[in-house]
């Protein structure tokens, strides 16, 4: 694409992304309990590329080149899921996360308590339509929670990459949930 297209689309994207962002921001914050203010978008480029940075952290750790945990879950243990988060909760306590949102990429991501968006996964998960996508502050941990209604046999699938929140997820899996 030449330069002069990219930015007529980059134009076009922050102009949809201006006039959508109070009702984006007023679901979410509907979805998280809590509100959110505009000062928490990120801009449309680092927007974009904090979700290239996404997509191949979790294909790097599909592939097994970084470390990972990764799970599915059927239907009837959707609770596990959500236990599985809320125990990530309170080990991410304090800690900040970009929230790669599909349901809005003109809006660009949004920083946020990494705690609130893991104890309100469901939530965000209804509001984002399938997935919870959240990458540490520093990119380097990353964090899927991908809701596929139609397979019985992986019906929720975490994946969790980089050295500190795989730990941390494989920890809070290994408690006893029951």
């Amino acid at each position: 694409m030449s330069s002069r297209r990219q930015k007529i689309t980059l134009l076009t994207r922050t102009t949809r992304g201006r006039a959508a962002a109070a009702s984006f921001l007023a679901s979410l914050s509907e979805a998280l309990g809590e509100p959110m203010e505009a000062c928490s978008l990120v801009s449309l480029p680092e927007s974009d590329a904090l979700l290239e940075a996404f997509r191949n952290g979790y294909q790097r750790a599909i592939n097994g080149e970084q470390v990972r945990h990764r799970t599915f879950f059927r239907a009837p243990e959707a609770g596990r899921v959500f236990q599985l988060t809320d125990c990530l909760a309170d080990q991410m306590a304090g800690e900040r996360a970009f929230l790669l949102a599909k349901v809005r990429m003109d809006c660009g991501a949004v920083v946020a308590d990494t705690s609130t968006l893991l104890r309100h996964a469901a939530s965000v998960i209804s509001f984002d339509g399938d997935s919870l996508c959240a990458m540490s502050m520093d990119r380097t941990q990353g964090l899927l929670i991908d809701h596929n209604p139609d397979d019985i046999e992986q019906t929720y699938e975490v994946a969790v990459w980089g050295d500190r929140w795989s730990a941390l997820s494989r920890a809070c899996e290994s408690k006893d949930f029951t």
